[in-house]
């Protein structure tokens, strides 16, 4: 196939699921990616602290690390529809107490509790979207050859959800408020949300598998924890460059800016991952992993030295921040392809969404830990643990290099 018919290879994708599913599956996970950075400015803004909003925020993302796999394997033994249903609706309910709570000055640890159900609640579209693609390709309903395509499509939509869900917020929180902002983010998830529940593609997905055919299935685990520790450092990445970016914008007396211009960060990576299928096939998987995480950290220096030394405004940090997206839906697209090749299908929710968890957990990390430190020392604290999540990302990819380049469709 050339490069150009690579591309073209996304015109099947309606075809196989219909229009309508695509809709559903790019609109469905931007409420997630509304919740975090909503909860960070709901909370900071209403009582002042950086530190608290960051701590709201991380508590957010580690309910969603600890919800994410279990609503997986829910939708792996029940169906996609029901565990869609129950983790939409319980989702649109915590994200409207969150605002109750923060409106009616309730304590701090009410706050926080609702920002856990909401995180351990989403509805993961992005992960299950995910293993629909796989179960339709497992069924002949999807060749398997545009199986990557269909990743692609899926790393453009989380860059998509990545770019809208931040720019959302800071535009609804700048023009109204972030209790507003919040509120936009629980509708769209009892609309779109259910909507994805509900969809004819979750009946491709194996359900009702006995516990001995689970035992016994074949987990290739220590790719699968690779990829998770990989994953796990590109969180960390986001929720440090999210906090560091904050610190500037806030500091410039810009706060709605800093949802715009991390939105960016999306932005290159969704254009980048939309020529993912442009690759050459000799450029194995194993190698665009570890190159991309190599290039994160070599394009992210220059932002951490604007942004930690605090050289030029946020018009430079929105500049710089383009470079390192161009790497990151390359790493999530390689990444959840080969995600696909570590389980048999009847677990393919569950290793979707531990991948989907890890990065959440890594966002936990760098958002609690940067979003602490950056106000006793200023946003250089935040660059440099960006830096280091890249690295970790470059170790786990290439320690691992020969686990993953085993790996093998089907």
């Amino acid at each position: 196939m050339s490069r150009w018919n690579a591309l073209r290879a996304y015109s099947a994708l309606p075809a196989t699921t219909g229009s309508w599913f695509l809709a559903v599956t790019l609109i469905g996970r931007i409420p997630a990616s509304m919740g975090q950075l909503g909860a960070l400015l709901l909370v900071s803004g209403a009582t002042g602290s950086l530190a608290l909003g960051g701590a709201t925020a991380a508590v957010f993302a580690l309910g969603q690390a600890a919800g994410g796999p279990l609503v997986g394997q829910t939708a792996d033994r029940y169906g996609h529809r029901p565990a869609g249903l129950v983790a939409a609706l319980l989702h649109t309910a915590a994200l409207v107490l969150l605002v109750v709570c923060v409106e009616r000055d309730a304590p701090t640890w009410a706050a926080l509790a609702a920002s856990a159900v909401a995180g351990f609640s989403v509805p993961q579209v992005g992960p299950l979207s995910r293993a629909r693609w796989t179960a339709l390709a497992h069924r002949g309903r999807l060749p398997m050859d545009r199986f990557p395509t269909a990743m692609s499509f899926e790393g453009t939509g989380d860059e998509f959800a990545f770019v809208l869900g931040p720019a959302l917020v800071g535009i609804i929180a700048t023009a109204t408020s972030p209790p507003t902002a919040v509120l936009v983010a629980a509708g769209l998830t009892v609309t779109m949300c259910v909507a994805f529940a509900l969809h004819p593609t979750a009946t491709m997905v194996t359900r009702g598998q006995n516990r001995e055919e689970d035992a016994a299935a074949p987990v290739l685990r220590v790719p699968v924890f690779l990829l998770a520790a990989g994953l796990t450092g590109l969180g960390c990445y986001f929720g440090s460059v999210q906090a560091g970016i904050t610190w500037r914008a806030v500091d410039a007396g810009a706060d709605g800016a800093a949802g715009l211009i991390y939105a960016l960060l999306g932005l290159s990576s969704a254009l980048a991952g939309v020529l993912v299928p442009m690759l050459p096939a000799s450029f194995t998987l194993a190698r665009r992993l570890r190159t991309g995480f190599v290039l994160l950290l070599v394009l992210t220096l220059p932002l951490a030295l604007a942004g930690g030394l605090r050289i030029g405004g946020l018009w430079l940090l929105a500049l710089l921040i383009v470079l390192p997206g161009v790497t990151i839906a390359p790493i999530l697209v390689t990444a959840y392809t080969q995600a696909e090749m570590t389980v048999p299908v009847a677990k393919i929710s569950w290793v979707m969404t531990v991948l989907s968890s890890s990065v959440v957990v890594g966002y936990a990390i760098g958002a609690l830990l940067s979003g602490t430190l950056t106000d006793r020392y200023g946003p250089l604290a935040a660059f440099l643990i960006a830096l280091g999540a890249a690295g970790v990302g470059v170790a786990a990819s290439s320690l691992g290099r020969r686990r993953l380049a085993a790996l093998r469709p089907g």
